[in-house]
């Protein structure tokens, strides 16, 4: 017998406010799905009744944590690939589109950093981070449009920027950084643009600083944790639910008429600085 979360929620039994934030039958591709931010992600929308295709470059991680949501009851396949290679990219929508037989969204948690002084920077790590955080972010974004545009129904894309994309951050090495996020935001203006006659929605998210294992290193440093903190008006951090409640809202039918955006989420950072 059927679990609880294994059984669909009958659509007569939502109120229409209910049934505006639900993803039931819709298939989320989540890259970087099994990360700090991703894994939290990956399992908001599976919550709300998303199958959830759980992509990253560590196959086995992503299977190891596909395996575990589907011992929850919940509908999720893992789908390796190679955000470096764009055939590798175009191959696990394919895959993905394949299993499911559409591709209705996209959240791309796939991002990396070198830090490096401005005068110190080396072309190796700049083109590094340009190719994960942009070019990636792009031929993610192509990929899943192609599914979305040749199936007819429009589809919703989220991508992960960063307050980074407006403020620069004093004392640390962020150019490369702080270039590619800046480039993700118009980027996504352009696509939802040219995309929206398809019904595809192409939005951002943009946190500050988010607790996760990734990041612990600096945030154990008590000088910078507290300068950090104290020029946020909400006096903390982001944490992975706060992000994942905002790319819940944004692939959900409550935001569909939100296009080509970008929401900070700071605490308020970016209103007072």
């Amino acid at each position: 017998m059927p679990t609880t979360q294994e059984m669909p929620i009958a659509a007569s039994s939502l109120t229409r406010a209910e049934r505006a934030f639900r993803l039931d039958g819709k298939v989320a591709v989540i890259t970087g799905g099994c990360g700090g931010i991703g894994s939290v992600v990956s399992l908001g929308l599976a919550e709300l009744g998303a199958q959830v295709a759980i992509s990253d470059w560590e196959a086995d991680k992503a299977a190891a944590f596909s395996d575990s949501l589907r011992t929850q009851g919940y509908d999720s396949r893992a789908v390796a690939f190679n955000v470096l290679s764009v055939a590798d990219t175009n191959r696990m929508f394919d895959d993905v589109a394949k299993y499911y037989g559409k591709v209705d969204i996209l959240v791309n948690c796939v991002g990396t950093q070198k830090e490096e002084k401005a005068e110190e920077v080396t072309e190796e790590a700049f083109d590094k981070v340009y190719q994960v955080n942009l070019r990636g972010a792009m031929f993610q974004a192509q990929a899943a449009a192609r599914h979305m545009i040749g199936q007819g129904t429009g589809g919703k894309q989220v991508h992960m920027g960063s307050v980074r994309s407006e403020l620069a951050l004093r004392g640390r090495g962020y150019a490369a950084y702080c270039a590619t996020k800046g480039g993700l935001g118009i980027l996504c203006k352009q696509l939802a643009a040219e995309w929206a006659p398809y019904k595809i929605n192409v939005n951002v998210v943009a946190p500050t600083f988010v607790r996760t294992p990734l990041v612990e290193a600096m945030l154990s440093n008590p000088a910078f944790y507290n300068e950090l903190v104290s020029r946020i008006p909400l006096g903390r951090l982001a944490s992975p639910q706060d992000v994942m409640s905002a790319i819940a809202f944004l692939v959900s039918p409550a935001s569909d008429f939100i296009t080509g955006q970008k929401l900070f989420l700071d605490g308020g950072l970016t209103a007072t600085q």
